[in-house]
This record gives structure tokens, C-alpha cells and sequence, in this order.
């Protein structure tokens, strides 16, 4: 992986420097972009963080596996979402071991942007391991717009999406704009560097991408 995510949950800052102030993307809730989302069959939260996105999908009637990195994660989801019928494992998003042609539909939320180009071309293959023909999925991922005044920490122009996926076995059926939502009281580094005033709920501008297996 492109960061040691699990130190991070720990206290550990995730760049040199960076002070430690909480998780930024602990918002307590799922992500909004993913509400409007088609998830169908079984499905794959991959690098799922604290598990609010999984527990949501999984209110709708769903079977969801959800796999993070880090341990430490991973034991905080099941804490925090005994009772949703999420089965929360450890997980490397690069590889997904044991998972073989295993889900219809995988949410792959805020996780593309912290790879190296050389993870994200595994992450890609890892779920087309992954997954069944036909399956769907749906990636979220700072993008290189500007929303209300904020950029992204990691952007990524459409290109920087669109050629990973279309080259590693991913038709793409709509690209869009939104945004994800940050616990902006861990951001004050963010904001210093942005010039910005801070805000305890920023929207950061991401891309919102349905593709299909080939």
C-alpha cells in the first residue's frame, strides 16, 4: 500500500510533518455521494475505514463484505456496527486474496487518490480478481476541481481516472462530479496551506465513476 494507513489510526501522522489531529474522513455518517449509487448482489466496500459506508449499504438489504488495510480500522467498525451483518476483514485493497470472483458490486470510496500509479493499477486488477462478470463498480476520488473555494489534498485530473480504468479491464458508463464530505476540525494543516477559513464539514471535490468489467 502507498501509506502505512495502519500506523495512522494509531496516532502516527500520515506525511512527515503533518500533526496528528483525528481521521479526517471520521464523519460519523456514510458519505452522501454514495446514497444515490446502484449496489446490487454481493458486495465490496474496499478500504472501507471505519465502516459507516458499509453498515449503510448494507441497511438497504445487501450482503457486504468490507476490507480495510488496518487492523486497527477494521476493529473499530465492528465496534461501531456490531449488529449490521457486515463482514469486516483485513485486507490488502492491491491484492484481495481469497476473494476470488466473490462480489457483483464493489465501492471503492476515497481510497484511489491515496495510491501510487503503480497500486492503483493493482487495485484495478485485484478487483477484477474479484469480481464477477458484469460487476459493477463504483470509485470515488479527489479530483482536480475546485468546490466553494477548496481544492482537493490529492488531486487527480479526469484522465488520471478515466486511462487507469479504460486500460485495466473497466468500461466506463458515466463520470461525474460531487463531493466528499471531511471532518474539518482534523484539517487545520489543510486550511493553513489553502488560505482558507476552517470549516467543520468541508465538501472536497472528487470524481464519481460507475464502470463495468470487461
Amino acid at each position: 500500500m502507498s501509506h502505512d494507513f495502519e500506523a495512522f489510526y494509531q496516532g502516527e501522522p500520515l506525511a512527515p510533518g503533518l500533526r496528528h489531529n483525528g481521521i479526517p474522513w471520521d464523519i460519523a455518517q456514510p458519505q452522501p455521494a454514495i446514497a444515490g449509487l446502484d449496489f446490487r448482489g454481493d458486495v465490496l466496500d474496499v478500504g472501507c475505514g471505519l465502516g459507516d459506508n458499509a453498515a449503510f449499504v448494507a441497511g438497504q438489504g445487501l450482503r457486504v463484505t468490507a476490507v480495510d488495510s488496518s487492523p486497527t480500522a477494521i476493529a473499530e467498525a465492528r465496534q461501531r456496527f456490531p449488529d449490521s451483518g457486515v463482514r469486516f476483514a483485513v485486507a490488502d485493497a492491491t491484492d484481495l486474496a481469497g476473494y476470488a470472483a466473490s462480489f457483483d458490486t464493489v465501492l471503492s470510496c476515497a481510497l484511489f487518490h491515496c495510491l501510487d500509479d503503480t497500486d492503483r493499477i493493482r487495485h484495478l486488477h485485484a478487483l477484477r480478481r474479484a469480481t464477477r462478470p458484469g460487476a459493477v463498480l463504483h470509485l470515488l476520488t479527489f479530483s482536480d476541481q475546485v468546490v466553494d473555494g477548496l481544492p482537493s489534498p490529492f488531486p487527480q485530473s479526469e484522465q488520471d481516472v478515466r486511462k487507469p480504468l479504460s486500460d485495466n479491464g473497466w468500461t466506463i458508463t458515466d463520470f461525474g462530479e460531487a463531493t466528499l464530505i471531511a471532518n474539518g476540525l482534523t484539517m487545520v494543516a489543510y486550511f493553513d496551506a489553502v488560505g482558507r477559513p476552517p470549516r467543520e464539514r468541508p465538501a472536497l471535490p472528487c470524481w464519481v465513476v460507475r464502470a463495468v468489467k470487461e
